[in-house]
């Protein structure tokens, strides 16, 4: 059955997640051979085009197996009717409206968020691959589309997690292009953490 492994017995589901939570689930051991799960990955660049998103996930899930066959979602409202999409394979999705959500922890985020709403939130993954999935597509070299798209945001937050290389440097460069202050804020998987034990995966 193509959503489920036999391992000694046991039947291991699939979870689907965004390419973002990679780091986290790694520092969680939750990718290791022996877990209940297995992961499956979308590339984070989708989150550019919500429709593509929409189109691969659905293609990923009647790929994947059957009702039963998934163990969790890890992705925010990142396109509408999300959870319409997920419903007929009985997935729970985390509870949340934005990965980072989650990465930074909901109180964290939520006091972020009403303080400073002018936010642009970055992880490893996003600042690793800056140029491709946001300087290229949003022509960031252009003054003027660097003011249309970004006008209203006051400042980057690195979403800084424990396994992260030293990437204040890559950080302060994409904030010099914005020209948005940095804020840097430690990664709070406690969240994640609730979330995958209750769907059996810890």
């Amino acid at each position: 059955m193509p959503g489920r492994v036999e391992d000694g017995g046991r039947q291991r589901r699939t979870l689907i997640a965004c390419e973002v939570f990679r780091s986290a689930l790694h520092k969680l051991g939750i990718d290791r051979p022996k877990r209940s799960a297995r992961i499956t990955y979308l590339p984070p660049h989708l989150h550019l085009h919500p429709e593509r998103l929409r189109q691969q996930l659905l293609q990923r899930l009647e790929a994947g197996g059957p009702a039963g066959s998934y163990a969790g979602c890890l992705y925010g409202q990142c396109f509408p009717n999300i959870d319409n999409v997920l419903r007929p394979w009985r997935i729970e999705r985390i509870a949340c409206g934005h990965c980072y959500e989650i990465l930074l922890g909901r109180k964290i985020y939520a006091d972020l968020m009403r303080e400073h709403p002018g936010s642009f939130f970055l992880e490893k993954a996003f600042i690793e691959d800056f140029d491709n999935l946001c300087r290229a597509p949003l022509e960031l070299d252009d003054p003027q589309m660097r003011e249309w798209y970004f006008e209203h945001y006051r400042q980057v937050v690195y979403i800084r997690q424990p396994m992260d290389p030293d990437l204040m440097k890559a950080v302060q460069a994409i904030a010099a292009l914005l020209n948005l202050d940095v804020k840097v804020r430690d990664a709070d998987y406690t969240d994640l953490i609730s979330y995958l034990d209750k769907q059996d995966i810890l």
